[in-house]
């Protein structure tokens, strides 16, 4: 239990309803569990409008104007030009710590430091792998002074932290995203014709939506009433194309947390095909649903799956996917499937895993006052 209550700064620079990709639903999750156990919870984000704070899900949510970008900044880091006004709240805000997301906003959370910023955690939500560092001008700098100047830093999963040892040096942490079973637990049903789910955002060339479509065309071949349903999903920044679909393939609702349970609750299997995953939220939310998941091996979301059990897992190619697929749908129809995924999700419940946050956060401020 936390010794005392805290002002807690949430940092990232886009949010919902923009957003509702992995790291956004992190954060949200996230505030709201701490919200719930009483500390002063300020998320502090961009959107297109004019600026706004309201309380929402017990936090209050600061909205900066994101103004337009210019075409000379997409060869810098994203958000930089949100950077100033976020910075200033951090900076107006009293806060006894900060916890941020992005890169960019970790980064300007060590720059305001001398001027008064609290200390900060800086939670890296990516693989930082060596094509990634200099894909940007000054990305691998920034890096470098935002874990430098970060009192933590924490990664998602063991196949983020290898690439960090490797590449930045350093140590992270691993502190896994979460989930709120009870969101996720509904009783759909599964679909009459065996159906898969992919609720990745596809427009992202990382989550190898032509090999997905490529595989399926292979499984139709044995089973040509499979159904494959493709979560809609919105993110201008990390998902800006739009792939077309292949035969057997339909886009479903999921801007809704409950329409996005009822998609994976109601398939026999979901898919994540991606490479350079870093935790893969929709697995621990299709295991929270009950729906066995399909990834890749070696992957993150590897690691949250019980091979034949609460999972498929595939080598990096077509055919290996689709014999995946194929197993998938066979392990969705078996009894005990639903309670095998549910029980997987257990350990990562955010009403546990926020102890672990507050335990990071207290800690950080035990070292601000020794020190």
């Amino acid at each position: 239990m936390p010794t005392s209550l805290m002002r807690i700064a949430l940092l990232q620079p886009c949010y919902w309803p923009e957003v509702r990709r992995g790291t956004e639903r992190v954060v949200h999750d996230l505030g709201a569990a701490l919200a719930r156990k009483g500390h002063e919870v300020t998320l502090i984000t961009s959107h297109p409008h004019r600026r706004e704070s309201r309380p929402e899900d017990g936090m209050r949510v600061i909205r900066t104007r994101r103004p337009p970008r210019f075409p000379p900044l997409r060869w810098y880091e994203d958000h930089l030009d949100s950077l100033p006004a976020a910075m200033l709240y951090l900076l107006r805000g009293r806060f006894d710590v900060a916890h941020a997301f992005h890169p960019a906003y970790a980064w300007g959370a060590a720059q305001a430091q001398p001027l008064g910023a609290p200390p900060f955690v800086f939670t890296f939500h990516g693989i930082p792998e060596r094509r990634y560092l200099v894909q940007r001008r000054y990305r691998l700098e920034m890096m470098k002074t935002a874990i430098s100047r970060a009192s933590r830093v924490t990664v998602l999963s063991n196949a983020a932290a290898v690439p960090f040892r490797r590449y930045l040096l350093v140590e992270p942490e691993v502190v896994p995203g979460g989930v709120v079973g009870a969101d996720f637990a509904v009783e759909a049903g599964r679909a009459q014709r065996p159906t898969l789910v992919c609720a990745a955002s596809l427009g992202d060339p990382r989550k190898r939506a032509e090999l997905m479509f490529a595989a399926f065309a292979e499984l139709r071949r044995k089973r040509p009433e499979a159904t494959l349903r493709i979560v809609r999903t919105r993110d201008p920044f990390m998902s800006p194309l739009r792939p077309s679909l292949p035969d057997g393939a339909e886009l479903v609702d999921g801007d809704s947390t409950a329409a996005l349970a009822h998609a994976y609750s109601s398939a026999h299997a979901s898919v994540l095909p991606s490479v350079g995953e870093a935790f893969g939220l929709v697995a621990l939310e299709s295991l929270a649903a009950g729906t066995p998941v399909i990834a890749a091996r070696g992957s993150a979301p590897a690691e949250l799956l019980d091979e034949g059990r609460t999972g498929e897992l595939f080598d990096d190619d077509e055919a290996s996917l689709a014999a995946a697929m194929d197993r998938g749908l066979a392990l969705g129809e078996q009894d005990g499937a639903v309670a095998a995924c549910r029980i997987a999700a257990e350990p990562y419940e955010w009403e546990l895993l926020v102890a672990r946050h507050e335990a990071l956060y207290e800690a950080i401020l035990a070292s601000s006052r020794s020190g």
